[in-house]
């Protein structure tokens, strides 16, 4: 009996140990199956007869270990070409793949300099014979292999075109071999890779003239380049240019003839030389106020201009500050309409004559600034403290009058002329003008395109496009005078009028109040803002009086810029930092994007401020702006921001 447990225990041992063996050589065999296959996905690759591939070890950089240089060796047969980046009229680029490579961070291939094809009329850009892509590769861990395959695609053409995928086994790379032919091979391309010519390709002025964009370079580089690619901000490439080098300046001369939609919002320009190439940026050439170019574009634009100007001053009567006192002259043409429409009638034109009688004098005051070699701003005014202790007093008064204080301090006669009752045409007068005084900080929609183009031109674009603003904020009053009935929709005086009127001196109170603040800010010695105390090392309050070109030096760091300029005054800005700069939503796109946030405060006055903003066009805030290598001479935003434009624009300068 005990020999038979012993012997069935034995069995059983044997059994488990033939299971678990089988089991591992299962196991094992898989394995063994999954490895063979990734080699062979790694080695096998087709062979095409007019093009072969060849990967080149370069470098490690011994000043970061995971950065590493390659070069994509292309060999071509004769009459076969493979695309520069932008393949220009037809093609496509190459690309590379290193999705199911290990331990890459990244991997970037660079283009250098390409030739231009011309095949019946349709342009296009690329490579014959012979080229190497420089690689530059970044390690996900600098002591770790990279490993597993790397994937280049192309299209390839001769009388037809071909599509060619060719997979790099990245093992066979020995990081701790370098060659010094091969080096050299690689850099000779590399040094053709066109580099940022930051501002020492900066243009000076452009022209329009005969179907034809004339744009002047200062050629600080001195480069006398062979061939000139310009791109918008689509890809599209323009027909080659005619251009000329004479000492240090640079000009050219484009056609447009085949181009009817003109995009000059960005244009990117490559200038290819024997020895080094450069890539240069230009901004939206509206900018350039001084040129035939954009006199033509004014005189096309002209009645555009005037109609944006009369828009925007009908928004400016929803501006928070102007509302209230709006308001409360609609209740008071109530109460008026059923009295007398003579006087109905004059109470509304003198409010009118005192709206355009203060846009008459901004424009005066505008044109006698400009006269005398100074630059002008819309709202600096609020710099003044005289002037905000007089807004001060006078949103106090009329928030005071509605809650019928002055009925015990001031005398019956004086009150009569400014009061609401009565005829009080003076007082009418007096409205209209406090309504322009509490518009004018404000850049509202279409409100800066106006004051932009109105501020950098002459005396009659000045006085048209103010007093056109003026009628656009006249607008409601006009209509009341046209259209008596319209007030019919207005509800009766009664206990309602009484609490609006209330509502609406407090709100004139809360105006007060902010004038006080911003009167405090403007007479304060310290900083509102500075980098002590952000939390976030990424916003620079930026001292323009003592680095006027930091942006420029950040770019040419490599670094993404967004300008913020605002002011307490500006309650557009405010808005713009409520609901968009400040949200959590772009601040983490700031931060995931590596940008950096410089800030200008124009509470007070400051001449570097107003000299940066009149040499991007503009003459009033917000003002907001973006910087990169793309786009070095930076790309303005609207005057209302939203998450979304700021997501399009960032993605432009990236």
């Amino acid at each position: 009996m005990y020999n038979n447990v012993v012997s069935l225990k034995y069995y059983k041992i044997v059994l488990i140990f033939f299971c678990l063996f089988f089991v591992n050589f299962l196991s094992i065999n898989k394995c063994f199956s999954n490895f063979l296959s990734s080699n062979n996905n790694l080695e096998i690759n087709k062979n095409y007869k007019f093009i072969n591939f060849e990967l080149l070890f370069g470098k490690k950089s011994e000043s970061n270990p995971s950065e590493i240089l390659l070069g994509l060796k292309v060999n071509l047969s004769p009459k076969w070409k493979i695309y520069w980046r932008n393949p220009g009229d037809a093609g496509l680029p190459p690309e590379i793949n290193f999705n199911n490579a290990h331990n890459i961070k990244s991997a970037k291939l660079l283009f250098p300099n390409p030739k231009r094809f011309d095949f019946f009329g349709i342009e296009t850009f690329g490579y014959e014979k012979k080229v190497i892509f420089p690689l530059e590769i970044i390690l996900e861990q600098q002591e770790q292999v990279m490993s597993g395959p790397l994937e280049f695609n192309a299209q390839v053409c001769s009388d037809i075109c071909v599509p060619v995928t060719h997979k790099f086994n990245l093992n066979k790379i020995n990081l701790n071999h370098e060659s010094k032919i091969l080096l050299e091979e690689i850099n000779t391309y590399k040094n053709q890779v066109p580099k940022l010519a930051e501002q020492n390709l900066k243009l000076i002025s452009s022209d329009f003239e005969d179907n034809k964009l004339k744009l002047t370079f200062e050629n600080n580089l001195n480069i006398k380049p062979y061939d000139i690619i310009v791109e918008d901000s689509k890809g599209h490439i323009y027909s080659k240019p005619y251009f000329t080098s004479k000492e240090n300046l640079l000009n050219l001369s484009l056609n447009l003839n085949n181009k009817k939609n003109y995009n000059f919002s960005a244009l990117k320009l490559t200038f290819l030389t024997d020895n080094f190439s450069y890539q240069a940026s230009v901004g939206d050439l509206t900018t350039f106020k001084t040129n035939n170019f954009l006199n033509n574009i004014d005189n096309t634009l002209s009645f555009q201009i005037l109609l944006i100007a009369f828009i925007g001053g009908f928004i400016l009567n929803f501006m928070p500050c102007v509302l209230p006192v709006l308001s409360l002259k609609m209740i008071q043409l109530v109460s008026l309409s059923s009295k007398s429409r003579t006087v109905y009638n004059r109470k509304l034109f003198f409010n009118i004559l005192g709206i355009l009688t203060t846009f008459f004098l901004l424009a005066t005051i505008t044109y006698f600034i400009k006269v005398s070699g100074n630059l002008v701003g819309w709202g600096i005014q609020f710099q003044n403290p005289y002037f905000l202790i007089f807004m001060i007093i006078l949103t106090s008064f009329f928030a005071l009058n509605l809650l019928g204080i002055f009925h015990y301090f001031i005398p019956a006669k004086l009150l009569s002329i400014l009061s609401y009752k009565g005829e009080g045409f003076f007082g009418d007068f007096l409205t209209g003008m406090f309504l322009t005084f509490l518009a004018t900080p404000c850049t509202a929609p279409l409100v800066g395109t106006a004051i932009g183009f109105a501020l950098s031109g002459n005396m009659i674009e000045i006085y048209s496009v103010l007093l056109i603003m003026g009628f656009g904020l006249s607008l409601p009053l006009i209509l009341f005078g046209l259209f008596p009935r319209m007030i019919s929709f207005i509800p009766k005086s009664g206990k309602w009028l009484i609490i609006f009127k209330k509502l609406m001196a407090l709100l004139l109170l809360i105006t007060s109040l902010w004038l006080i603040n911003v009167l405090v800010e403007l007479q304060s010695n310290g900083k509102k803002f500075t980098e002590s105390n952000i939390s976030d090392v990424s916003i620079i309050n930026w001292n323009i009086s003592d680095n006027f070109g930091l942006p420029n030096q950040l770019v040419k760091e490599g670094k993404t810029v967004f300008i913020d300029v605002t002011a307490d005054w500006c309650l557009t800005c405010k808005v713009n930092k409520i609901f968009v700069i400040d949200t959590k939503e772009v601040l983490e796109l700031f931060k995931k994007k590596n940008v950096i946030t410089l800030r200008l405060d124009w509470t007070k006055p400051n001449e570097k401020i107003k000299e940066f903003l009149a040499s991007k066009g503009r003459y009033g805030i917000p003002f907001n702006e973006i910087y990169s290598p793309l786009i070095p001479n930076g790309k303005s935003f609207p005057e209302l921001l939203t998450v979304k434009v700021i997501e399009e624009y960032l993605d432009i300068a990236k």
